[in-house]
């Protein structure tokens, strides 16, 4: 039976004090009058219903529920102000006893039908019954609410509450019990509904809300906790514990198919629907707060609040565990939690919760890492670098600390995805970062001795980038190069030394030879992989120094007597490397071993009768055909045996080994009459020496000569080849005259005539054209000589040979008969020669700048790059170099290339600048040499001074050409010239520098490394 409405009505006194209070209160509620659709879902919640429809017609809206019937108690709760059913009990939601005045910011007279209920209520407080509604079995409770309030226009009142349910989402529903759908009809036709679903999942909730709002489909899926928290002094009619709550975003992760949680962007504190309050949390926090009517505060300084923070702050602690048993706690998760913190300082209402976390993370394994499991904040590290993480595992981090730290997951990096969890880390949780050099710094001897084989070839080859780790200092107070001093390098016994001694440069051990050596070397199967190899050259690591060895152990044993001991294939191991050691790059170690060599027999060789024996290089011949034959009548020869003969044959000549007849120094005695002679009117004391020369084997080559003209030819042409080729050596002047010393006063000097040269003279050994007998060189001249013969006036006029007219007017010219020879036998290339020496007549001179210190003058533009600033740009329509005003190179490239007759000089064409300007200054333009690719600060020097068409063409030819800059810049940095080869287009030419340009440009190349 439904209510006494009159009775609560007349009770004046009751309603005056009720409506007094409405009034007052009313007016302040909300700031926005559609909050009263909340309102209807607490009460509808309250009273356990499990659907909610919300009707909008244009001058009403129906609400309907499926909860408790109303009763009396319902009917004097909501006509009343402070006096609901609720006002006590914290797990419900309307407990101010006021929320349902909130729809009369529409209507003054809702109408309210639920089982014998009907009734309407005017004046807030007074209720009239009505006719009952029949409303179905779907539903207990109906709603009506006319828009007639005089001030509020309906056609306003159906626009703002259609644009509320409009903005109804799937995450209204999520920390509900009861209710379990929401649907909303409007007047345009569009229906929007909301479900949700929820199941266990171990000791949390995952619910499911899904919505289609005007046609889009909306789903979330969330995971939420909960912890009962002791009501104070409860009521009869409540409970003795209440809930806080705590709800997780997930979502799917379709590459790994697995779920995920997610960080929301907004996450206002929920008392059962969301709140003013925001949170600043990536999760949802839920509870029975006290909350200003208009739920748009929450007290801070409530004792209750207070402790539902604090009960808030344990419940996390709580969970974070259950997370990782859900398998729910990775890096997505912790960017979720408060790692923002100062979004949280020390007395902020949410502060508990933060120092909650960051205290759980900091005793507890919960950070993810690398190997897929956890570690608590104290014993982790956070890896700078990828490789790092590499090439260090669990193991190698409680080698390295002496205790058990793991890497954290890598996705978290200083300026990656989750750049602000970084900063958390390292920050607030204190978890140490481990960079390059502080691992370098860490590094020992007993760490090192424990990494296998393959965990060094790992090592090097990560190291190949990370060059400042193990350059050499590059300036006083340079930090590079810190495994220099650590040891980094296995040998052979696999024990550790550093690469270098503490000078820095001065190798501990060297990289292994193909032969076996007595030298430290690195362990063969390390340096032997391609990676590490090239790490150790450009440690600049190299093989060991052979020639020391060669001199001190190899040579030696073959000044022994017994060198029967000897095998071949010891003798054929010590030849290589003696080789290897000839084609090396070290100039000083060569010349150690060539003197040494020299004076070795350690040549196996071979004599005319085929007799083997050791020999030394400077009695040894490299065997041709035409040395055979020149040799045929000696005994006392000796030639490369056949194995030694293969090695590359200016290696041979180096040591000695003669490709052609050897002059012969001699100590002779010359008749008291010669000397006599020699020493003219000049006195005598004593005699010093008297030095003569001859040629090897030339008495049996010219006792062997042969009568048949095409033999003699032949024959003549061996020794008429080889005093050619000795002409062309400066040293075989000094072989043209024997000398005679003596004293008489002071030492004096007389020379006379070289045996080799009497015998060549005094021998009829010469063809002649046309006749078949041999001639005396004084017989014939050039002109006589077979076509065979190259035609050398120098040899002629050694020989004694006649002289033609033609060379006896060269002679009177003072012409070298070879260039007339030449000028007949090429005029059109003599032509294009005297043009180019034309041409380089007229040419300016190009200016000098030499350099006293280049060392210095390095140092001084390094301390300048790093005082310059970084280039610089900003979006504009074009890109726009903002620093390029730092610098001016015309001024600083006009004062380089202008030359002591006032000429600017262009540094490729070398020609003239093509014109002065108005100002009587050269025009010239300044082209960057190279991009910024490879130019990052901002310097004169890097610039070129360049005539327009060089300048052009530059641009064209190399500016746009990435991979023809990139030669250039290689050429530049291996060059020590001071002009560097460059290709434009099809023009072949050169860039030219002044001296100080040019090592200005080179420190700033290298100081970009």
């Amino acid at each position: 039976m439904p209510s006494n409405y009159d009775h609560i009505r007349n009770d004046e006194k009751r309603n005056e004090a009720i409506l007094d209070k409405a009034l007052k209160l009313l007016g302040k509620m909300y700031s926005d009058r559609t909050h009263f659709v909340f309102e209807l879902l607490q009460n509808a919640e309250d009273a356990r219903a499990s659907k909610v429809l919300f009707n909008l017609f244009e001058d009403k809206l129906e609400v309907f529920h499926d909860g408790r019937l109303f009763d009396e108690k319902d009917v004097r709760g909501i006509c009343g102000v402070g006096e609901g059913t609720k006002a006590e009990d914290l797990t419900q939601i309307g407990k101010f006893g006021i929320g349902f005045k909130s729809v009369y910011a529409y209507t003054t007279t809702p109408e309210i039908h639920s089982g014998h209920e009907s009734f309407r209520i005017e004046n807030y407080v007074r209720p009239y019954a009505v006719q009952p509604r029949i409303i179905g079995d779907l539903w207990t409770t109906h709603f009506v609410f006319p828009f007639n309030r005089p001030d509020v226009n309906p056609e306003i009142a159906c626009k703002e509450i259609s644009g509320r349910l409009r903005k109804l989402s799937a995450r209204t529903l999520l920390f509900l019990r009861n209710i379990k759908e929401i649907e909303y009809r409007l007047l345009d036709g569009m229906e929007g509904v909301y479900l949700r679903d929820e199941a266990i999942r171990g000791a949390a909730r995952e619910v499911t809300v899904i919505g289609q709002n005007n046609g889009v489909d909306e789903s979330e899926s969330w995971l939420i906790f909960e912890r009962p928290v002791e009501v104070p002094d409860p009521g009869d009619d409540c409970p003795r514990h209440v809930p806080v709550e705590i709800g997780f975003h997930l979502e799917k992760n379709e590459e790994e198919r697995r779920d995920e949680v997610a960080r929301v962007k907004d996450s206002p504190l929920v008392v059962y629907f969301p709140t003013e309050k925001e949170t600043r949390f990536g999760f949802l926090i839920q509870g029975p707060y006290k909350t200003t009517p208009a739920r748009d505060n929450i007290p801070k300084e409530d004792d209750w609040n207070a402790n539902l923070v604090r009960e808030t702050a344990c419940l996390i602690v709580d969970v974070l565990p259950q997370l990782k048993g859900f398998g729910l706690l990775d890096v997505s998760l912790l960017e979720a939690l408060p790692i923002r913190m100062e979004d949280f300082p020390s007395g902020s209402m949410f502060f508990p919760i933060a120092k909650a976390v960051r205290n759980t993370l900091m005793d507890q394994e919960l950070l993810p890492t690398d190997d897929k499991t956890y570690v608590s904040a104290q014993n982790a590290k956070l890896a700078s670098a990828e490789w790092l993480r590499n090439i260090l595992r669990n193991d190698h981090l409680r080698l390295l600390y002496q205790k058990d730290f793991k890497w954290i997951n890598g996705e978290i990096t200083e300026t990656g995805r989750y750049s602000v969890l970084w900063k958390y880390i390292r920050q607030e949780l204190q978890v140490e970062e481990v960079t390059p050099d502080s691992f370098s710094r860490k590094i020992d001897n007993s760490f090192l001795e424990e990494q296998s084989d393959e965990w060094l070839v790992r090592f090097y080859g990560y190291l190949l980038d990370t060059e400042k780790l193990w350059r050499s200092p590059r300036w006083s107070g340079d930090s590079g190069g810190l495994l220099r001093s650590k040891p980094i390098v296995r040998l052979q016994d696999d024990a550790h030394v550093p690469p270098f001694r503490a000078d820095g440069t001065t190798p501990n051990a060297y990289l292994p030879p193909p032969e076996d050596t007595d030298f430290p070397i690195v362990k063969r199967s390390i340096a032997s992989d391609e990676q590490a190899g090239s790490f150790l050259k450009r440690l600049d690591l190299s093989e060991p120094d052979v020639f020391d060895d060669i001199v001190e152990r190899v040579l030696p044993k073959y000044s022994k007597e017994d060198v029967s001991l000897i095998s071949e294939a010891e003798h054929a191991a010590d030849i290589q490397k003696i080789m290897r050691a000839l084609t090396s790059d070290s100039e000083a170690g060569k010349k150690k071993v060539v003197k040494e060599a020299r004076q070795t027999p350690f040549l196996k060789a071979t004599d005319p009768f085929g007799n083997l024996a050791f020999k030394k290089p400077c009695v040894v011949y490299q065997e041709n055909p035409d040395l055979r034959l020149y040799f045929s009548g000696s005994t006392d020869v000796w030639f490369l045996s056949e194995k030694a003969s293969a090695t590359d044959p200016s290696v041979w000549s180096e040591l000695g080994v003669a490709r052609k007849p050897r002059f012969r120094k001699m100590q002779v005695d010359l008749p008291w009459e010669e000397r006599s002679r020699l020493r003219g009117n000049q006195g005598h004391t004593r005699d010093i020496e008297t030095i003569d020369y001859d040629i090897d084997g030339l008495d049996s080559f010219l006792s062997n000569v042969p009568q048949d003209s095409q033999q003699l030819i032949g024959y003549s042409l061996i020794i008429w080849g080889f005093l050619l080729e000795h002409l062309k050596e400066s040293s075989y002047y000094q072989f043209y005259e024997g000398q005679y010393r003596w004293f008489y006063y002071q030492e004096r000097t007389a020379y006379f005539t070289a045996t080799w040269k009497r015998q060549l003279r005094g021998c009829s050994w010469i063809p002649k054209y046309g006749s078949d007998s041999p001639f005396k060189p004084g017989e014939v001249s050039l002109g006589d000589l077979p076509d065979q013969f190259d035609r050398n006036e120098k040899l002629a006029d050694l020989l004694g040979m006649k002289k033609d007219v033609v060379f006896k007017l060269a002679e009177e010219a003072g012409i070298p008969v070879e260039d007339i020879d030449l000028l007949r036998r090429f005029p059109e290339e003599f032509s294009h020669w005297k043009a180019q020496i034309a041409e380089q007549n007229e040419r300016p001179a190009f200016p000098s700048r030499t350099v006293a210190n280049p060392e210095r003058r390095q140092e001084r533009i390094w301390e300048q790059l790093a005082d310059s600033p970084k280039k610089e740009y900003e979006e504009r329509e074009r890109s726009v170099r903002k620093t390029r005003g730092a610098v001016d190179p015309s001024i600083w490239l006009r004062e380089q290339y202008t030359n002591d007759a006032g000429q600017m000089v262009c540094q490729i064409c070398k020609e003239e600048m093509p014109f002065r300007k108005r100002d009587g200054q050269y025009y010239f333009e300044s082209v960057e040499a190279l991009s910024v690719d490879y130019f990052t600060r901002e310097h004169e020097a890097q610039y070129l001074a360049l005539c327009p068409v060089c300048a052009a063409r530059y641009k064209e030819f190399v500016k746009l050409d990435e991979r023809v800059m990139e030669a250039l810049n290689q050429v530049l940095r291996a060059s020590d010239e001071g002009e560097v080869p460059l290709n434009l287009g099809e023009l072949e030419t050169s860039i030219k520098f002044v001296g100080s340009h040019f090592i200005d440009m080179k420190a700033i190349l290298e100081a970009e490394d």
